[in-house]
């Protein structure tokens, strides 16, 4: 049924008779005839459309020549992620002139500690 019901679709899309095809099927011509009649129905109600000029310029642009710098990714992102990178470098900035103003033990300053072992 599915093979003849192609066959046919491919025959009224082409131009092409029918009559051929539901002859050597086993199906009643009134059935026939009712596909043929919905077929031909959803052919006309269903045209193609080709997009606007504008549409496929825009895709074209975005699919093939799409930013891919650095700079162009970041302009891609969400606000908020702009927003956290930015309180990021900033807590980190303030963090480290914190650490400079009030001083801190760095690695060379640190001094080992005798630890008293048992023998």
């Amino acid at each position: 049924m599915q093979d003849l019901l192609d066959a046919i679709t491919t025959g009224l899309q082409n131009g092409d008779g029918v009559d051929s095809l539901i002859a050597q099927s086993d199906l009643p011509q009134e059935d026939a005839d009712d596909f043929v009649e919905m077929i031909q129905a959803l052919q006309t109600a269903l045209t193609p459309l080709e997009p606007r000029e504008e549409f496929s310029t825009i895709l074209h642009a975005d699919l093939l020549e799409g930013e891919s710098s650095l700079l162009g990714r970041l302009r891609g992102m969400p606000a908020r992620v702009h927003v956290a990178a930015f309180l990021a470098i900033f807590f980190g900035f303030v963090l480290f002139a914190l650490r400079r103003l009030f001083g801190s033990e760095t690695a060379q300053d640190m001094q080992e500690e005798a630890v008293v072992t048992p023998l």
